[in-house]
């Protein structure tokens, strides 16, 4: 692996963005343009009340999946075996997280959400693109890279 100043090169060459979403229509147009890129895993990094699940719930309609809800209490919801929907802002401690079970299967799910991603050693690989939004205004902004 090719390293800079310690940082992976890969990792540096990658195009940050910034996309601006006003209402939710914008940010299903968002995900289509996500889709289009073949992006189908999602770790969704922002404050409270920024659209997470909402991200979750337009990703669903568009792979056919109806009725989500946010897994904060459940920590998972496995929607018709295709949409695996993490939520692990209540998880604290590493142990706590591995003892969940829920690296077992992670391969068998075409699509994912995780919301509040901690311990993205255990998961996250170059398959996951990472969207950092901050609400500003009545508006969102979306940080990722391609």
């Amino acid at each position: 692996m090719l390293k800079l100043n310690g940082k992976n090169l890969f990792e540096l060459t990658k195009l940050f963005m910034k996309k601006k979403i006003s209402s939710i229509q914008e940010l299903s147009n968002f995900i289509d343009e996500l889709l289009e890129k073949w992006y189908k895993k999602f770790l969704l990094s922002w404050d409270l009340w920024v659209w997470k699940t909402e991200f979750t719930k337009q990703l669903a309609k568009k792979i056919w999946i109806k009725n989500i809800s946010s897994p904060t209490y459940t920590y998972i919801n496995n929607y018709d075996n295709k949409l695996l929907h993490w939520d692990f802002y209540r998880i604290e401690k590493k142990e706590d997280f591995l003892n969940l079970w829920i690296l077992e299967n992670i391969e068998d799910f075409e699509y994912i959400c995780i919301e509040w991603p901690k311990f993205k050693e255990f998961y996250k690989n170059d398959d996951f693109i990472e969207l950092n939004i901050e609400k500003k205004g009545d508006a969102r902004i979306i940080n990722y890279h391609l």
